[in-house]
């Protein structure tokens, strides 16, 4: 009974510190993705790269390939060879800022020597693995990139390996071929402690008619949500500058006892096993949109003039709100910069609900019914939320 009584005292005293923490921090200024990073000078780069690179596009004609120009400005690009019936998918990604979080754990005193990068190797691979199905893509081939800033950087053999295996797990769950990579010492560039982590991968897109961006959409399609492991690899400045302004930093204590960096150190989850699943039972899928920046803004990723109205909001993984909360960040900033909860879209009809789920389900993963699909202005309402994003 005693046992019971602490146990009981310990976890009230522990969300009582959460409550005292949370009040004091949410009397520091609400802040901002765009405090950080700037899409309005990072998008418009994109398209100007569009523009200038396009005169390449013609290139590949000569060996009876063609660029499929729809697919630009999708997650990722198709390369369709014209006398067989099938496309490839190509992808290149990066993993951003992530890693820098276990590289400030592993250097403080709490960490007692341990390594951060159980996950990492998974999450780079993730970031581009997940654009190839948004297309219509199976996942093949994946080459990654580590650029350090020294190459002293190599010297730590436990992260290496942890990155390595954590790497070849995700190519596990993927099912893909890891046979290349790079590793360039990028010095005066990057910062010798540091590394930037990304990677290219490839697709196969067989038969053609699956290949998507958005030209099947009809309007009356239900969207369903599938669930994140936690913050994926998308949003993470903001959320490196709430935690780090924390007494604890990253080893500050949820209340499910985790600590806060192990939390957004969860691996992202790799949908395409789901998406083939789907499509080996037959399941009509006519558009998905993987939701990284920008965060629900994607869900209208397709350029296509619809109103996407989302009914259903599930609850965010606890380090989300938990970093919403601390850093005064409103509703309407947190559904545009991270995922809250759902990592990817699937937009399909109402027939094909159960057997989404269930496959899901299956895959160890949460399906939402969020919303649907009505003919009207490009945009996201989230009601419950009273949000609406414009494009």
């Amino acid at each position: 009974m005693a046992k019971s009584l602490c146990i009981i005292y310990s976890q009230k005293a522990k969300y009582t510190l959460w409550g005292n923490l949370i009040s004091t921090c949410c009397k520091l200024s609400p802040m901002r993705y765009s405090d950080y990073v700037d899409y309005g000078k990072l998008d418009p780069f994109k398209k100007m790269a569009l523009e200038k690179l396009s005169e390449t596009f013609g290139a590949p004609k000569r060996l009876g390939i063609r660029v499929v120009p729809e697919s630009l400005g999708e997650p990722a690009s198709l390369f369709d060879f014209v006398e067989y019936d099938f496309m490839l998918a190509f992808v290149v990604e990066g993993l951003g800022t992530k890693n820098l979080i276990a590289e400030k754990m592993a250097i403080n005193e709490k960490a007692h020597g341990r390594r951060f990068y159980e996950g990492i190797g998974q999450d780079v691979l993730a970031t581009a693995v997940n654009e190839l199905p948004c297309v219509g893509a199976t996942p093949f081939g994946y080459g990654d990139e580590v650029a350090v800033g020294s190459s002293s950087w190599f010297d730590d053999r436990v992260k290496a390996e942890q990155f390595l295996k954590s790497l070849a797990t995700g190519c596990r769950i993927a099912m893909v071929a890891a046979p290349c990579g790079e590793t360039p010492a990028l010095c005066d560039i990057i910062s010798p402690e540091a590394a930037s982590l990304s990677g290219s991968a490839i697709g196969l897109v067989r038969p053609k008619s699956r290949a998507m961006w958005g030209q099947g959409l009809k309007g009356d399609e239900i969207i369903y949500g599938i669930e994140s492991s936690g913050i994926h690899a998308n949003g993470i400045t903001l959320a490196r500058k709430i935690a780090e302004n924390l007494p604890e930093g990253y080893f500050t204590e949820l209340p499910d006892g985790k600590t806060l960096g192990e939390a957004l150190l969860k691996p992202t989850h790799i949908y395409a096993p789901l998406i083939e699943d789907l499509w080996e039972q037959g399941v009509e899928i006519r558009y998905i949109s993987n939701i990284t920046g920008h965060g629900w803004r994607k869900i209208m990723r397709a350029k296509r003039e619809f109103t996407y109205r989302i009914s259903f909001v599930p609850e965010p993984p606890l380090e989300l709100s938990f970093l919403q909360k601390l850093g005064g960040v409103s509703d309407e900033e947190a559904y545009q910069v991270w995922n809250m909860g759902v990592g990817y879209c699937i937009f399909s009809t109402k027939e094909f609900g159960e057997i989404i789920a269930s496959k899901a389900e299956r895959r160890g993963l949460r399906c939402y019914t969020l919303g649907h699909l009505v003919a009207g202005e490009r945009k996201v309402v989230i009601e419950p939320k009273a949000i609406t994003y414009f494009h």
